[in-house]
Order: C-alpha cells, then structure tokens, then sequence
C-alpha cells in the first residue's frame, strides 16, 4: 500500500468520522424542550423531574435542566414552564365518540336531573317541532333524577299535549297521552305487541317495557352525511385535548367506524390516538371464527394513531336500566324502584357460563384479545368462571382478557382475576351521580364497594378510570362527563355530587388515580412501552397543566385546566388561543 493511498484513506476515515460524528449529534438534538417544572414521570420511581426533551414525536431526554443542555441546538425550541406541572397524556379509555358526534347532530345532548327540568326541554323543543312530529327526551335515568322515579304521563301532558311525547328510560317506555293514543293505548285492556303496558290505579296507561319497535316506526328516522359526522368527530377530539386526553379506546364500534378512523389519520386530522374494540354478540366458536374472516382484522393490527383493539360482548345489562346481574335476589326495594315484576329476579346474563367459555377460548385461540361489558358482580363472578374453565386447556394470563365497568368488585374476585392476568376499565363518574341511589336502592354494603378502586390497586390488577361518554360534548355534563380531572377527584376523594363520601377506604392516592388514566390505561391495549408515562423512548404525548395535581387542595383537582396538550410532540390544544373549543 503506497503512502499517498495510506494518506488518502487516513483522510477519508477522518472525514467520515467527522460527519457520522455530526450525524448522531444531529440525531440527539431536541426539537422541544421545556425547563423550569414540575415533571410527574410515573415512572418505576415515580420520579418528579425538572425538564423534558422531545425529538420526531418521542421523548428524547427526561431530567434536570443541566441534563438536557446536550440536546439543546440551535434549531432548538425552549420554553420556561415557569414552575407548571407535566403529566403523561391522559388516555380515556371508555367512549364512544362517533356516537356522540352523530348523536350531537340529530339532537344535542342536555343533561336533565329532575322531572321539573325535562319539562322545560320539552316546552322549549314544541317551538321549533313541527305540529305532529314526535318529541324524543334525551337520555336521563332515574338514579340521577331528583325524584328518584319517570315522569308520568300527566307530567309530561302539563309540558306539551299537542305533539307525541316519547322518553325510555330505565327499560321503560314513557309516554305522554297524545303519545298513548298514537299506538292505540287509551284504557286497561289495549294491548300492543311485544309490549308489557303498565297501568295506573284509574285504569291510564303510565309506562311499558318493550314496544320501542312501534314507536320508532312513527318517528322518522334521520340519517346524517358521513362528512357532517366526520366534521363533529373532530370537533369532540379537539374538546377531549382541551381537557387533556391525547388518547382514546372506542369501547363498541364496527369495522366501518374503524374506516372512519383511518380517513382522518390518512388526512391528518387526527388530534387523538384511537384503540378500537369490536362489539358483536357471538353465540358460537364457529361464529367467532367465520366474523373474525369477514373482518379482515386481529387485536394489534394498525399503528400508534389507529389500532385494533378487542373483541367484546355484553354479557349482563346496567345499574340505570335494572338490569345488572347480582349476585342474589333484587328484593323488594329494588324490584320496587325499578317497577320490576320477578320477585327472584337477579338480572340479565345474556351468556351462560358455558357458552362464554366457547366465545372465549376460541377468541383467545384467533389471536384477539377479548373484552366484557359485566356491570354486577354476578355477572363477574360468572365470567371469571368460564375463564378459569378455558385456562385449564388454554393458558389465559398474558392475554389481559378485560372486563368493562364491574361496579361492585369483592376481595374473592379481585384474587381471581388477578389469578388470571384479568384487567378492568371503569367509571368514576357514575360513582358521582350514582353513589346516592345506590346506597338508598342497594344499601350501605353495596355502595361502600361501588367502584371499589382500592381493591384492585391494593391487589396489583389493572384498572383503568374512565368515563364511558357516550352522548353530549361538554366535558362536565355529558352523559357520561368526561372531564378526566372530575374522574380523578371521585378517585381520589370518594365524594358524590351531594359531597357524601361512600366507602372512605377505597380512596386512591393522587399518583395511583392518574396512573388509572395514564400507565394502566396503556396496559390494559398493550401499549405500556409507547405511552402511559414520560419516559425516554416513548411517544411525546403529554399535558401541562395550570395548578399542581399532587399539591393542589383535593376540591381543586376537578378544577385543574390543561394549558397546553401535546401529541406526538405537537401542540393540538393551546389554552391562549383555543379557549374557545
């Protein structure tokens, strides 16, 4: 080797040091750093950090300002928190957002919390209904109704007599006369299909369970353009980053809700990062095995902004409808509130024990992940047995089967489910409009465990805090509020709407309650190693926040405002400038 080739090859290697060298320091500078705050991690340590670093939409660096002096360059962005707290991005882990934008469209939500109210919705709807079109009354149920019961039909007559007035609630159909008297319901005695009519002591009609079929047919259906549907869905997911949620879990959709999700991440308009669960009532293995082939989907498919989550059945019905499975006999307390006729009664169950386990295994052996609606512990119980039966043949830990809402938990199913690698979502907020009722319906021992967090935190299951909205889009009076900061502040105090704490000892501390919303949140869909916390490596979602969340005084928690919300380290809400979303 001739020493000018030696030469030339020092010279080159020193060159190609120089600009692999500029290379990686160029890779290590942070587009984004923010000093001078109040980092809550949630890491392992849960350690509190002074500063953070974000580079192409991941956390770069995590620690002191000195730290992150090393990824500052010149192309750097520095902004001074001036002491604000950081959190994780919050993930909601229970919606239904496409049903709530549609839903927003045809007829805005309002929320309704006594007869006196309803009434003065439907004197203000008759201005602008046409004369003969049906009136419907949003949803409310009677757990949130002051008066604890519907509305009769003289109550909705004093409202309106000249349109048909229609309202369900609780699995019951009320009507006004004029209402009545369109389905041919006048006296004791008519009868009308499928229905049970309900009758009061002078022979009227008050209610009936069944009958919505025929009711529909007389109310015309209106059906909404998929761009106006489109539009409205981005409006919510702009509201759910200006309360700070960078993530969301649709709970019950279809493959062409699924679609929908994908346009918008094809377009760029996604401000949330969307699980999916699918929703449908298999009844067989072959079933599972013949929708899963239509479906062209599995559990994990998609990305970091669209996936595929779930396959879920609802195995029993709710607390709002009287139709939770218990674990015994409604009594006559119950069977009385909700106008029940059964005296043995304990609730639906949709499934038999045996039939879960097929629906279960054969799930579990096409690769999804299952999921359950279960509100009552009897429903729970049921549940956990057919999975203790399919794990006997097919080792169920590790799948993170998940069990939605679960409203009163006990130790034995809490160590079963643990047993069994089982994780849960719930919802705080039906603990804050709902804690009263129960506790007058159910009793004490009842509402001391409804939604008892504390077990499951105590025990090590993942339990993840949530909302389950479903129609309105004011983050505090939706049915169901998703404010997450109200979510955290039930969590954490056990108090409902009238102040009244229920079960003290299922108080969550303020880090367990915001990992319920951030690291188990990302458990529960296999997406702990990309989100749930700020740590180096993962995805750049997080929320600075106008007051301390672990300092604050507790009746400040529901208070707190994001000042800014950060996805994929860009800012998607700015309380200087989107105030008014």
């Amino acid at each position: 080797m001739s020493a000018s080739f030696r030469s030339w090859f020092r010279s080159t290697c020193v060159v190609l040091s120089v600009c692999l060298f500029a290379s990686l320091a160029v890779a290590e500078t942070a587009t984004l750093i923010f000093k001078n705050g109040k980092v809550i991690t949630l890491d392992k340590q849960s350690r509190i950090a002074e500063a953070i670093a974000i580079r192409e939409g991941k956390i770069l660096a995590v620690g002191s300002n000195a730290e992150m002096q090393p990824f500052q360059g010149a192309q750097t962005k520095v902004v001074s928190l001036d002491g604000k707290t950081v959190i994780p991005g919050l993930i909601e882990s229970h919606v239904h957002a496409l049903r709530a934008a549609r839903g927003e469209l045809i007829q805005p939500h309002q929320e309704l919390n006594s007869v006196a109210e309803i009434q003065a919705w439907i004197r203000e709807k008759v201005k602008e209904v046409p004369p003969g079109r049906w009136i419907t009354v949003p949803r409310t149920d009677i757990t949130r109704l002051k008066e604890r019961r519907r509305p009769t039909p003289t109550e909705l007559d004093a409202a309106c007599s000249t349109h048909p007035v229609y309202m369900n609630i609780a699995r019951k159909n009320v009507l006004n006369t004029r209402g009545f008297e369109l389905i041919g319901i006048r006296k004791k005695g008519d009868t009308l299909s499928g229905a049970r009519i309900i009758f009061d002591d002078d022979g009227k009609p008050l209610m009936m369970e069944g009958g919505s079929g025929a009711i529909r047919k007389l109310i015309p259906r209106e059906t909404v353009p998929a761009e106006a549907t489109r539009e409205a869905l981005k409006k919510l997911h702009a509201i759910y980053n200006s309360v700070g949620i960078t993530s969301i879990l649709e709970r019950g959709s279809r493959v062409d809700e699924y679609r929908e999700y994908e346009l918008l991440k094809e377009q760029n308009e996604l401000t949330v990062r969307m699980t999916m669960t699918i929703r449908e009532q298999l009844r067989s293995a072959a079933a599972v095995k013949e929708f899963t082939e239509k479906l062209g989907l599995i559990t994990g498919d998609g990305d970091d902004w669209v996936r595929v989550g779930p396959l879920k059945i609802s195995v029993d019905g709710g607390i709002h409808w009287g139709s939770t499975r218990l674990s015994e006999p409604y009594g006559e307390k119950r069977i009385k509130f909700y106008v029940l006729e059964d005296p043995e009664y304990r609730g639906d169950l949709a499934y038999s024990r045996e039939l879960m386990a097929e629906i279960f295994e054969a799930g579990q052996k096409l690769g999804w992940q299952m999921c359950c609606h279960a509100t009552g512990d009897g429903c729970v119980n049921e549940i956990l047995s057919a999975l203790e039966d399919v794990n006997q043949r097919l080792p169920v830990k590790g799948r993170r089967f998940c069990i939605t809402h679960a409203y009163f938990p006990s130790q034995e199913s809490v160590k079963r489910s643990k047993a069994l690698g089982v994780c849960y979502d719930t919802q705080t907020y039906l603990f804050y409009r709902d804690a009263d009722a129960i506790n007058q319906v159910y009793g004490p021992s009842w509402v001391n465990r409804f939604m008892g967090l504390k077990m499951f935190v105590d025990a090590g299951v993942p339990v993840a805090i949530n909302s389950d909205h479903m129609n309105g889009f004011d983050p505090d009076h939706s049915m169901n509020a998703f404010n997450p900061f109200l979510a955290l502040y039930i969590a954490v105090s056990r108090r409902d709407i009238y102040g009244d704490v229920y079960g003290p000892h299922q108080k969550l501390s303020r880090e367990e309650a915001l990992r319920c919303m951030t690291s188990d949140a990302a458990y529960i869909s296999f997406e702990e190693d990309k989100k749930g916390a700020l740590e180096p490596g993962k995805l750049a979602d997080l929320v600075v926040l106008d007051r301390d969340y672990l300092k604050c005084p507790e009746e400040e928690i529901k208070q707190i405002k994001p000042l800014l919300t950060i996805l994929d380290g860009k800012v998607v809400f700015d309380a200087s400038r989107d105030s008014g979303t």
